[in-house]
């Protein structure tokens, strides 16, 4: 029975997780490659931005591909928290940790 339990809970989780957007975040020298993407597929036109970088109060837009590149100036290496929300109005975020050491 709790087996029965397990799988359950676990697909669940599975479908939940999968009806919300997504972020991948690729760390580069000058900033990041940011993917978002939204029942696995690309989310276009996804507004990206960073909450806790205070001189960063832009946002983007992603791409056709569900890219979108943020330019970043950091003094120091550190955790960023990314947030974006799809064109449907889904929103995810995500933290990503930048070295200023490349």
């Amino acid at each position: 029975m709790s087996s029965l339990k397990v799988l359950t809970a676990t697909a669940v989780l599975v479908m939940s997780s999968s009806a919300f957007a997504d972020i991948r975040v690729a760390d580069t020298h000058n900033g990041a490659w940011v993917t978002v993407t939204e029942n696995g597929q690309p989310a276009a036109n996804a507004t990206v931005s960073v909450a806790n970088v205070p001189q960063q109060r832009q946002s983007y837009k992603t791409d056709a591909n569900g890219r979108v590149f943020i330019p970043l100036t950091l003094e120091n290496s550190r955790s960023i928290k990314y947030k974006a929300t799809t064109e449907g109005g889904k929103q995810s975020s995500r933290f990503a940790f930048h070295s200023t050491n490349k």
